[in-house]
């Protein structure tokens, strides 16, 4: 809940400045489901196709293991190029 005064929105006291350049950022691969959380994985660096399908190899099958969700399971996916690569597809 935000508290302020009417028509004071764009008063200094009352904005969050935001990092325009400079900043770092994290790559993180996971999985959720009704039933719990899957596994994480931090990505170093650019991701490509085959870096995505490693990944689904690595992380996938434990995920839906752990959170027992075998064998009545769907993966979704935005439409990432590297998601839609045909040797990416399950």
């Amino acid at each position: 809940m935000i508290c302020r005064k009417p028509n004071s929105e764009l008063e200094m006291k009352n904005l969050t400045p935001s990092v325009k350049h400079g900043g770092c950022s994290q790559m993180v691969w996971g999985c959720v489901s009704a039933v719990g959380v899957g596994n994480l994985h931090f990505i170093d660096g650019m991701m490509d196709k085959y870096m995505y399908l490693d990944i689904l190899k690595q992380n996938m099958k434990q995920s839906v293991e752990k959170m027992g969700i075998l064998p009545n399971y769907k993966l979704y996916q935005d439409n990432d190029p590297k998601h839609n690569a045909r040797i990416c597809r399950l």
